[in-house]
């Protein structure tokens, strides 16, 4: 074998051991790369995944809080309207004492708590109109008549003169005492005309 056989060889091997060297590392890259990609894609997976949790909690929490939202805008709502009932129920009860029956209603309110009003000196206090109707019910001298405060709409109010006992049966004091059942109604119908 001569010089230039030994070196054709010698360039053949040296080609062959390269080609191999490049066939196992094309072979390790192309293992490598689909690795790494299947790693990409399984990351990728679980971020989608964590990304779509995250986003149905905050959809469910925006949800809950527009909701709640909702329900306080409607309780209020409510409210305004019972209220706004209420006044106008005040506004016809202020009309009571100018009617004609008024007189009657006065001493029917008068003898509902005759009952109740204590022996002894007594300050009975009354609007004009319901003076008049009394006149033949209180004409005891121990009775002492005063005007009734205005914003007590009419009826009648005893107290004694110690001021440590106090009957009130104005229209006031009765639509103070069903507020509770009035509103109780009124947000029954609200509800039933939701319903």
């Amino acid at each position: 074998m001569g010089h230039e056989e030994l070196l054709r060889h010698l360039i053949g091997s040296a080609e062959r051991r390269k080609a191999g060297i490049l066939g196992q590392a094309r072979e390790e890259a192309e293992r490598r790369i689909a690795a790494a990609r299947a790693q990409a894609e399984a990351m990728e997976r679980e971020s989608a995944g964590t990304l779509e949790r995250e986003a149905g909690r905050e959809r469910g929490l925006r949800m809950s809080r527009a909701r709640s939202e909702a329900n306080s805008l409607e309780l209020r709502a409510r409210a305004s309207l019972a209220d706004d009932i209420l006044a106008r129920l005040r506004e016809r009860l202020a009309l009571v004492p100018a009617g004609a029956e008024y007189p009657k209603t006065a001493e029917r309110l008068y003898l509902e708590i005759l009952p109740e009003i204590p022996a002894g000196n007594i300050t009975l206090g009354a609007d004009a109109k319901a003076m008049d109707a009394l006149e033949h019910l209180t004409a005891d001298p121990r009775i002492r008549r005063v005007p009734l405060p205005e914003e007590e709409l009419g009826g009648v109010e005893v107290s004694d003169d110690a001021g440590t006992i106090r009957i009130r049966n104005t229209l006031k004091a009765r639509l103070e005492n069903a507020r509770p059942v009035l509103m109780a109604e009124i947000h029954r119908c609200l509800a039933c005309e939701n319903e």
